[in-house]
């Protein structure tokens, strides 16, 4: 609403008189002794002279910067946000009809209601927080504390009037919204939907088991299942693979909240990602079936990694590399002494050499050998040995002493990273033992660990890393990680700093590089709301990024659909986002032609079902009572839906807010202000030379 509006200047206001005079007087000079006017009628002349009068007086007035000042209302309606729940618990009880049609029609006219006096803003919430066209039920993870977070990021410093959610007070992500909301003032009335009765139903709630395991092994299964309101019912416990049964029980339901407990072993008896069915069946008038079942997912892989540690003489860190190497499934460690070896390392992703004294003859035979090789040297290490086998360090004018040296991690390390409590543990642990000397490292050495003496950080190194072809080494320069993890458990009951060094080790030196010319990079498992992503490289002859050809990509189910793309292409590269698929274990295809030479890679992935709207069906509607107590709201149920309505019209806090804004324009800027002045300009010119004066 305009207020005022007026024409301002800093300049003095007598100023504006001295631009009126001095139109005058120049209109004045103009025209006072023009003889070629003196047969011009009286009226023309006067009209001539205040068009010239007007101009100056007009372009004097400019040149004093004038500005114009409007002061108007602006009115900001008080916002009220309606939340409502899109997740499929709402519709897990006998009134799943009702939420369907008629509840969505309620909200629709309380929100039409609303939008006559204030201004509605509607937004669904499962997964996410965003305004949704649809209400439709389907969502798959309820988060309330996170309703409250987008709300104040999204409407900070505005007017809320009020929240309306409409939920059943169920939530399986996030904190309590009861204790994590701000109190800011903003009132908040809760639509209390779903049933609070429990209702007969078998839930499956919890099917528990690792993401891999190895061909042969038992990995173990653990089941976690609830039946509500069953007691009498018997159900029965079933998992299958592949169509056969590997376990089932029966249990007699004997009380009104009955517990089913499983722990089971499960033989792994194929290779790739296997699906195992976990289902209990149903009992009579179930409220709902759809989460008596679970799809689970495990890789079974042909086999683990083989580490060999060598050793001249038992030792603690023997004990403490085996323990660390083995907390990572993938790898399976054999501990041999010196003097039994063979010189045979083809069976082994990596040997790790703990003390070199002696034994020249198999040591070269390790060290001459394509598999990499991780030497920990110690207090007894035959350093002239040592050097002979040209690694790429060499330690110099040692006396046969021994030194203790911190270590000190270097944080530039480009092969691979250590989290940062791991770097801190690291750089505050106690000293390795190590031999005295200069310690001379070639230029394509990379540093882990610097030794630190006291305080001072030297330039001598305690681990480093050397890369020849697929052949790497790795040298420890001390001894005593057995130390490490010991005071790593007393401090933090945890080995988790010593077994990321020592399995981040291992598995940089252990993985031989990849040269294959087409590589393709995707997860091997997704969660249903997950997109599937996959990225590609192909290289050349010269191993030269290329992304001329088309890559092409089969997806099979395993009802043997197929789904076909085409991946979209990067700068270099290629990358493709497949979508959204349903829950289930895929396999895909991937070829691509560059000169003659056809490329295919091959691979699977699965799609896990998320669950945790079926595990919890009765709605806690105590919560929302709590939550509307906190923030000076109200309860209403479907039934009275229209009161929420009578509730906020009646609360007189909720209020529009009255802004007075100013604005300031320079009167120059005013296009019409150049069209008055040539108007007039114009007008004049014309009168004159109508008039003989041109």
């Amino acid at each position: 609403m305009l207020l005022s509006i007026k024409i301002v200047t800093e300049y003095p206001i007598w100023l504006i008189a001295f631009c009126l005079l001095a139109g005058v007087g120049y209109a004045f000079f103009l025209y006072r002794n023009d003889s070629r006017f003196e047969n011009v009628k009286l009226w023309l002349k006067r009209t001539m002279f205040i068009f010239r009068a007007l101009v100056v007086s007009i372009l004097c007035f400019l040149l004093l910067s004038p500005l114009i000042k409007t002061i108007f209302n602006t009115v900001e309606k008080p916002i009220i946000v309606i939340a409502q729940d899109n997740t499929s618990s709402i519709l897990m009880n006998k009134d799943s009809v009702f939420y369907k049609t008629e509840y969505l029609t309620k909200i629709d006219n309380l929100k039409q209601k609303l939008s006559s006096t204030y201004d509605v803003k509607m937004y669904g919430f499962d997964e996410q927080f965003d305004e949704k066209d649809v209400i439709n039920f389907t969502g798959k993870i309820t988060n309330l504390s996170n309703v409250f977070d987008e709300l104040e990021n999204r409407f900070y410093n505005q007017n809320i009037g009020a929240v309306i959610l409409a939920t059943d007070g169920i939530f399986n992500e996030g904190s309590n919204p009861v204790y994590t909301s701000q109190s800011n003032g903003v009132p908040i009335y809760a639509i209390a939907l779903g049933d609070t009765t429990p209702q007969k139903d078998i839930i499956l709630k919890d099917v528990v088991l690792n993401k891999l395991t190895f061909l042969g092994n038992q990995f173990p299964m653990e089941i976690n299942g609830l039946v509500q309101e069953g007691e009498g019912f018997k159900t029965k416990l079933e998992i299958t693979n592949r169509g056969k049964i590997v376990f089932e029980k029966e249990y007699q339901i004997n009380s009104s909240n009955f517990s089913i407990n499983e722990n089971i072993l499960v033989e792994a008896k194929e290779v790739g990602v296997q699906n195992y069915k976990v289902k209990l069946s149903t009992i009579e008038n179930e409220v709902s079936i759809a989460n008596n079942l679970q799809d689970v997912y495990i890789e079974v892989l042909d086999g683990r990694q083989e580490i060999l540690i060598l050793a001249n003489a038992p030792h603690p860190d023997l004990k403490a590399l085996k323990l660390s190497i083995e907390s990572n499934e993938n790898y399976k460690v054999k501990t041999q002494m010196l003097n039994d070896f063979n010189g045979n390392t083809e069976a082994f992703s990596l040997v790790i050499l703990h003390q070199l004294s002696g034994y020249e003859e198999a040591v070269q035979k390790l060290n001459q050998s394509k598999t990499s090789v991780w030497y920990i040297l110690d207090a007894k290490t035959t350093v002239n040995q040592f050097n002979k086998l040209k690694t790429g360090l060499e330690i110099l004018n040692s006396n046969g002493q021994t030194n203790q040296v911190l270590a000190n991690v270097n944080e530039q390390f480009p092969l691979f990273s250590l989290a940062e409590k791991t770097i801190k543990y690291i750089n505050n642990t106690s000293p390795l033992l190590t031999v005295f000397g200069t310690y001379k490292i070639q230029e394509n050495g990379y540093n882990l660990f610097h030794q630190k003496i006291g305080s001072v950080i030297t330039e001598s190194p305690l681990m480093t890393f050397f890369q020849n072809g697929n052949k790497k080494v790795a040298i420890l320069a001390g001894e005593g990680l057995w130390k490490w993890r010991i005071q790593e458990f007393n401090k933090t009951k945890k080995h988790e700093a010593i077994d990321e060094l020592i399995n981040k080790t291992v598995q940089f030196l252990s993985v031989k590089e990849d040269k294959s010319k087409f590589r393709l990079i995707v997860k091997n498992r997704f969660l249903e709301n997950e997109e599937v992503l996959f990225n590609a490289e192909l290289y050349n002859d010269s191993y030269e990024l290329s992304n001329e050809p088309e890559i092409e990509l089969l997806v099979t189910n395993e009802g043997e659909d197929e789904f076909k793309f085409n991946f979209n292409k990067t700068s270099n590269a290629y990358f493709l986002n497949a979508g959204i698929f349903n829950p289930g274990a895929y396999q895909y295809v991937a070829t691509v032609v560059l000169g003659d030479k056809k490329y295919v890679e091959k691979g699977e992935f699965q799609v896990a079902q998320i669950q945790l709207e079926m595990n919890n069906t009765i709605a806690n509607h105590q919560l929302l009572a709590n939550l509307v107590k906190k923030h000076d709201g109200g309860l209403f149920y479907p039934s009275n839906i229209e009161g929420v309505n009578d509730a906020i019209q009646k609360n007189n806090n909720i209020a529009s807010i009255i802004f007075e804004e100013k604005d300031l324009k320079e009167l120059i800027n005013l296009k019409w202000i150049f069209g008055l002045i040539l108007l007039l300009l114009s007008a004049e010119w014309f009168l004159r030379k109508r008039n003989g004066a041109y």
